[in-house]
């Protein structure tokens, strides 16, 4: 985690909480997939901590330097978090689990179809692609919190070990949900976003390869991978998309 960013981590929180944090954004939407499936009631408590969740990202990229932006995210994203984590609970408590997954996995199309119709225009070919990955990713990191709150209990020798790995899931997972959701607004409102602030952004957004890892990490504490035969490894073209993205971050890091 950031030391310079302090997030409280509720006792008994989940990965599946942070898991659900990553999509919930979305059951606010007002189209009639998701309004026949909440109540009326629901959507608006949902609206309104959406408008809370908004107001802070609002503000923070209307900045025009880096600076101006990390200071902005620094101030606001302790209280992003704590509201993305009040919807996560909110809708633990009033919306059926399949329900939510339901809403989950709709969600991540239609965020992949917004970014794939209106992100090249608005912020032009790379960030679309890092947009459209990301979003890719997140539904990965979903999945994976699905089966970390579906694994065998945790044995006690490990739980300090998983501690370490939520606060860095968590941490990377919400930094990369704050920044898409930089675009997002930006996209909606058709508010620009000045082209030094744009490489912050992309920047945050790569935090979603390490909350990949550290997902992966815990559902390994679980659910132990068994040492293969030595033969032919199986990797697949989604496995492929992360190294690749990972290699391509560590080559434009500065030596």
């Amino acid at each position: 985690m950031n030391p310079a960013i302090c997030v409280t981590l509720p006792q008994g929180l989940g990965a599946m909480s942070v898991g659900e944090m990553l999509a919930l954004p979305g059951v606010i939407s007002e189209g009639p997939s998701k309004s026949d499936r909440l109540s009326v009631s629901t959507q608006e408590l949902f609206r309104n901590v959406a408008e809370t969740l908004d107001a802070f990202v609002v503000r923070t990229i209307e900045k025009r330097t880096q600076v101006e932006f990390n200071a902005a995210f620094q101030q606001v994203f302790p209280k992003y978090f704590e509201g993305m984590l009040g919807l996560s609970l909110l809708a633990r408590t009033i919306v059926p689990n399949h329900v939510r997954e339901v809403l989950s996995r709709e969600y991540f199309g239609e965020l992949e179809a917004e970014f794939r119709d209106h992100a090249l225009a608005a912020f032009g070919s790379e960030v679309r692609d890092q947009a459209i990955f990301t979003v890719w990713t997140l539904r990965k990191i979903s999945d994976i919190c699905r089966r970390i709150s579906e694994a065998p209990p945790l044995a006690g020798n490990l739980e300090k070990d998983d501690l370490q790995l939520f606060e860095n899931f968590a941490w990377h997972s919400m930094r990369t949900r704050f920044h898409l959701d930089c675009l997002l607004k930006s996209m909606r409102l058709k508010t620009p976003i000045y082209p030094d602030v744009l490489g912050a952004i992309i920047d945050g957004l790569r935090s979603a390869v390490d909350a990949y890892a550290w997902a992966r990490s815990a559902l390994d504490l679980r659910v132990p991978v068994s040492e293969p035969e030595i033969g032919n490894v199986v990797w697949d073209e989604e496995d492929q998309d992360l190294v690749n993205e990972s290699m391509r971050d560590m080559l434009a890091e500065p030596i």
